[in-house]
């Protein structure tokens, strides 16, 4: 498909339902970019002696002005220079009449750089982020306290399968044009100005179709685009490049590997009194959210958990890895592994069912509030609930009974029983991080009532599922047909949003701003039209986050959401089977049930395809419900990735009679661990000397 003439007018930013991909303008050439052999080192020389004649070289050289790109106070160079920080930094660029020939020049670069260690990985000086609450007294241990102790190390990373990320650039007489699904437009234009050296009014940003929502794509995605400007600019003329999927894979959608160390005492009869928690988290060679990531771990370490005394210090380290990427529910989710699976832990050595568990301390007295207050209104309500649905007590106790003596006998037939196992985890999905970088910039929204009693809400596109949910607000707030209300994207450079468009802590934020301008504009029905209100964010101050002591409401919203994993494993080929999964939330009031539930369907299919490398875990059963409420509606477009990890590794660990502490899980591990609890088993049960 060809980009319209008509696409190429004077506003300054523009919405597309193409794909960047799919664009062509005469005279288009191709790019790819040269990756560097080694993590780090020191470049010495770089051979284009084997380049095609048909291809050309760009690098740092070509950069007319700056040459890095500022995320979030963070530099990022946009050709690596002399050092190298990870394998696979861009060193260069080359474009080539077609892809392929891109690929190929791209390919016949040599760079020669020698093993030049500059820093050492997780010294204390190369610590990018670090948060440390200490909250309560020390605890006085009693003798019949019990300890539990446990590493517990994710690396799960959620892989998209929409469009690789990339750009097309072109320069003209009258400025910079670029078509690319950026998420953040306002910093993107401020750094293409800054690298290529034309003004903010003269740079023109077509947002194209925007699918993926990984929030490292925001930044991954300004780098991209200058690099595909610095193209253009050199060769004069249109520019395409568009990663790899292999290079989607490695460098826009990879996760850092996060290790949380959990210590916790409780009573004899199950009851939180101390958990000291040291989070690790490897971010890559560099991270522009790196604080956030520690805030949003810190945070989500406890779960839902009342503790009288609570130490965490959670460190992000720099290292010569790829820079990781900042998917808060990806992040956020790691943590959720580690205080579910803790919790189970708990339960199992405690003899105390991990339901009764849950619900001990989930509640705190008023006299003890935790330094996180997360609003879960019917999380009680919401875990007797699932726990009848999924006959879960029943079939925890029966697995938990077979467990003490399944490993005595021969399970190796293939008429042995199935392994079975049942596993429960809870969690949150909290909307709007009252701590972001994001949050603090202006969030506004303005909405119109026309003469002609159209509703125009002036912001720019969300998803689509998004926009249905702020057409249904709108319609019954205001009496309007959805057909009739209008979304408005007409920005100038000067009056964009500045913050990105497609994060869940702005989208909540908006959605609540349109509530209450769509409120006050049906207030003025019978007004003299058109009639505008212009409505901004603003935190409760009696009911909001205090960034200074780090306490408070860390979120605008939260939706509580419990899940039970069912599986079995083949007695002899050891395949597991997802006998069922079951889903309960309490989100408010469901806008459209039906949506949701598809919706929340796909996200289990999608996260069990995750959890064990080089095999898809499936499941047809599937069951869930949405807990009664007429409160406002909450976001959960990513709970299921806070839930399932936890509580399908609680079941695995069940089935096979030993704790899994990562993830992902390899193909052999249930193997390994069943052989090791079958020759614990046989160690316990020595044989009595003859008579």
């Amino acid at each position: 498909m060809c980009a319209r003439k008509k696409s190429i007018i004077q506003k300054n930013i523009q919405f597309s339902d193409e794909f960047y991909s799919d664009l062509t303008l005469d005279g288009m050439i191709y790019a790819s970019l040269v990756r560097t052999p080694i993590s780090k080192g020191r470049i010495h020389g770089i051979d284009t002696k084997r380049l095609p004649k048909e291809c050309r070289y760009i690098d740092g050289s070509d950069i007319p002005k700056r040459k890095y790109v500022l995320i979030n106070g963070t530099p990022i160079t946009i050709f690596c220079g002399r050092d190298i920080d990870f394998k696979g930094q861009s060193a260069a660029i080359i474009t080539a009449p077609t892809k392929q020939q891109a690929e190929a020049g791209a390919a016949s670069i040599v760079i020669n750089a020698d093993e030049d260690f500059y820093y050492d990985d997780d010294d204390e000086n190369n610590l990018l982020a670090n948060r440390v609450v200490e909250y309560g007294e020390e605890t006085n241990r009693r003798e019949d306290d019990i300890e539990v102790e446990e590493t517990w190390e994710s690396e799960l990373v959620a892989p998209s399968f929409q469009e690789a990320n990339g750009a097309l650039c072109m320069c003209r007489d009258d400025g910079l044009y670029v078509w690319t699904p950026s998420q953040w437009t306002m910093d993107l234009r401020e750094n293409l100005s800054s690298v290529t050296g034309y003004s903010e009014d003269k740079i023109f940003i077509t947002r194209t179709k925007v699918l993926s929502k990984h929030s490292n794509l925001i930044f991954i995605n300004t780098l991209l685009v200058c690099q595909c400007a610095v193209a253009a600019i050199a060769s004069k003329k249109p520019v395409m490049l568009e990663l790899t999927r292999e290079e989607q894979k490695s460098f826009a959608e990879h996760s850092s590997l996060v290790k949380i160390n959990h210590k916790t005492l409780v009573n004899k009869d199950g009851i939180l009194k101390s958990m000291e928690i040291n989070i690790h988290v490897n971010a890559g060679s560099y991270n522009p959210f790196a604080t956030e990531i520690a805030d949003r771990l810190t945070i989500a370490s406890i779960g839902l958990y009342s503790c009288p005394s609570i130490h965490i210090n959670t460190s992000i380290y720099k290292s010569h890895s790829v820079p990781s990427s900042i998917d808060f529910a990806v992040i956020e989710g790691k943590a959720f592994f580690a205080i579910e699976n803790q919790i189970n832990k708990i339960a199992q050595l405690t003899g105390i069912d991990p339901v009764e568990l849950r619900q001990k301390n989930m509640s705190a007295p008023k006299t003890q509030r935790p330094p996180f207050f997360i609003e879960t209104d019917k999380a009680q309500g919401a875990l007797d609930a699932i726990c009848r649905k999924s006959i879960f007590l029943r079939k925890y106790t029966a697995n938990k009974v077979e467990g003490k003596y399944k490993f005595a006998q021969d399970n190796n037939s293939p008429f042995a029983p199935p392994l079975r196992g049942i596993g429960i985890a809870t969690g949150y999905e909290g909307s709007g991080y009252l701590g972001s970088s994001f949050i603090n910039r202006n969030l506004t929204m303005e909405i119109t009532m026309t003469k002609e009693k159209k509703l125009l809400i002036h912001a720019l596109p969300p998803s689509q599922n998004i926009w249905k949910i702020w057409q249904d607000i709108a319609s019954k707030t205001t009496g309007i047909a959805k057909e009739d209300i209008i979304l408005d994207s007409d920005f100038l450079n000067t009056t964009e949003p500045d913050s990105p468009q497609t994060t869940s802590a702005t989208i909540t934020i908006t959605t609540q701003l349109i509530q209450k301008a769509c409120a006050a504009i049906n207030k003025k029905m019978d007004s003299k039209l058109p009639v505008t209100i212009k409505k901004s964010f603003t935190v409760n101050s009696k009911k909001g986050w205090k960034k200074d002591s780090f306490t408070g409401y860390p979120f605008v919203s939260t939706a509580f959401a419990a899940m039970v994993v069912e599986l079995e494993l083949d007695g002899s080929t050891l395949q597991d089977k997802i006998r069922g999964v079951s889903f309960i939330i309490d989100a408010g009031k469901i806008l459209n049930p039906r949506a949701a539930e598809i919706s929340i369907k796909k996200s289990i299919q999608n996260v069990l395809s995750l959890l064990v490398e080089n095999n898809t875990l499936e499941t047809e059963s599937i069951s869930i419900q949405f807990m009664q409420s007429d409160a406002e509606p909450r976001q959960i477009g990513e709970v299921v990735l806070s839930l399932l990890p936890a509580a399908y590794t609680s079941a695995l660990s069940q089935a096979v009679g030993k704790t899994i502490t990562e993830l992902p899980i390899q193909t052999d591990t249930a193997f390994n661990l069943i052989s090791e609890a079958k020759e614990e088993s046989a160690n316990e049960n020595t044989s009595y000397p003859q008579r």
